[in-house]
């Protein structure tokens, strides 16, 4: 729904940024990366993920596109909520992490903060295959493609819902037109 932020930095927590659009206080579970690039004061566009459950709201914000697509891999694994996914995150580099996974190296996974064994084995289980050593995590296609903003999130969308990243750039680019949404971008991607 929120694909990204963009605002003045009003707060910045341990894990958590306040973003203030037009006197409007957006919060944002931060990943570490996001909050050590924010300064108070500073104008700031974070790529965004919103969480509705039935009894909360709750905001994610990201220091670039690969931490959010890892973020949507993690959380399509089983027993992952965002929260955990979060910590992943704050645990070890997207490119760290996609290593990582790729060489089913579940020890160094578990040797995060809230990740036990059985979960490191299943992160790297579930996301083995979709994740290669040389995409790094899938983000790195997006932000080296020269597509517009809408085009690369959704190549991010794509890539979490388990397209290889370089398909995912050949069918937006081929779907791609400059007064399209990004549900409509992925809705015609998909279809071909």
């Amino acid at each position: 729904m929120y694909a990204y932020i963009q605002g003045t930095v009003a707060e910045v927590g341990e894990n958590t940024v306040v973003l203030d659009v037009g006197g409007v206080g957006y919060e944002l579970n931060a990943t570490a990366s996001a909050v050590y690039s924010c300064a108070v004061g500073a104008v700031r566009r974070l790529p965004t993920y919103l969480v509705v459950k039935e009894d909360e709201m709750s905001l994610y914000g990201f220091a670039d596109m690969s931490e959010k697509n890892m973020f949507l891999r993690l959380i399509a694994v089983s027993g992952i909520g965002p929260k955990l996914a979060l910590s992943v995150l704050g645990g070890m580099s997207v490119r760290e992490l996609s290593r990582n996974i790729a060489s089913g190296n579940s020890a160094a996974l578990s040797s995060i903060k809230g990740v036990g064994k059985r979960t490191a084995e299943r992160i790297v289980v579930e996301l083995k295959d979709k994740i290669t050593e040389s995409c790094d995590g899938a983000g790195d296609a997006v932000q080296k493609s020269d597509l517009p903003e809408k085009a690369e999130e959704a190549v991010g969308v794509l890539v979490a819902l388990g397209f290889k990243p370089d398909a995912a750039v050949k069918a937006v680019t081929a779907a791609y037109k400059e007064d399209m949404t990004v549900n409509q971008i992925v809705h015609k991607a998909i279809s071909g």
